[in-house]
């Protein structure tokens, strides 16, 4: 997102209807977008601009994520799903029903969500969704 950048664009993304949204994030990106709802593509275009107003990625963390991507064998896509744990304050975000469904991980594998404490993501997707789901799977931390 290169051409005149502003606050405006992020209220423009707004606007726009799911086709739009994808062209947008594959001629920001250049490459095909992933499929995923349209509005996690409309949070990452904002978040380009947002980066673009701020004046683009620090240098050292770029070089940091680079590093981290290449250390598990690939390109930034490899990361999505390669993490076997889930580390003590990681947040989840989920969208189910046009809802954001926010977890965190707590300690000792118990999980908030909704101002409840949870023994599982299965528990929580089931709250979700009123139906059986393999939390992990349901949340796209495990493949």
């Amino acid at each position: 997102m290169t051409a005149k950048i502003s606050i405006a664009s992020v209220e423009a993304i707004a606007d726009m209807s799911a086709e739009q949204i994808v062209a947008e994030w594959e001629r920001a990106h250049g490459v095909p977008a992933p499929v995923i709802a349209p509005s996690l593509l409309a949070r990452d275009l904002a978040h380009c601009v947002q980066v673009a107003l701020a004046g683009g990625i620090d240098k050292r963390l770029e070089r940091r994520l680079l590093e981290l991507a290449a250390s598990v064998g690939g390109d930034s896509a490899t990361l999505v799903g390669c993490r076997k744990s889930l580390g003590h304050g990681t947040q989840i975000l989920r969208e189910w029903g046009g809802q954001t469904h926010r977890v965190t991980v707590e300690a000792e594998g118990r999980y908030r969500y909704d101002g409840q404490t949870w023994s599982s993501l299965s528990a929580i997707a089931r709250a979700i969704t009123g139906a059986r789901w393999s939390g992990p799977r349901f949340f796209g931390t495990r493949s």
